[in-house]
């Protein structure tokens, strides 16, 4: 099963980066609001994005 995401830059805009993590084949950039912006290579070795918010 493929699960594709878009990530809408215009909900991104304003927000302040409080952490980022870098591995070989992904970038995680944490929001102050709890939303995450995953950027990564996925098992074809394609560039893929994904958001999601953590509600704590």
């Amino acid at each position: 099963m493929e699960n594709n995401y878009t990530v809408s830059p215009e909900k991104l805009k304003g927000l302040t980066v409080e952490d980022v993590a870098i591995t070989p084949s992904a970038v995680v950039i944490k929001f102050t609001d709890g939303t995450f912006l995953d950027i990564y290579l996925d098992s074809t070795q394609t560039l893929k994005t994904s958001t999601n918010k953590l509600d704590i």
